[in-house]
């Protein structure tokens, strides 16, 4: 049975027990597939040029009161 075919609580259950045993790798590929995991392993921002300069910071700008 894959975790898509199970009930919510039932895969709650699974996992809180220590029943639910993923597999490693559709682990790895789900947190791959998230660019904020992307970005920590690789050190890379989706944001940051890559010519290797860094990005300059936002201007600030005054507040009224």
């Amino acid at each position: 049975m894959t975790a898509k075919a199970m009930e919510t609580q039932e895969l709650k259950t699974l996992v809180e027990t220590g029943s639910y045993k993923p597999d490693p790798g559709q682990v790895a590929m789900a947190m791959l597939s998230r660019r904020g995991v992307r970005e920590l392993l690789t050190g890379l921002h989706a944001t940051a040029p890559q010519n290797g300069r860094s990005p300059q910071p936002p201007a600030v700008r005054p507040r009224a009161a």
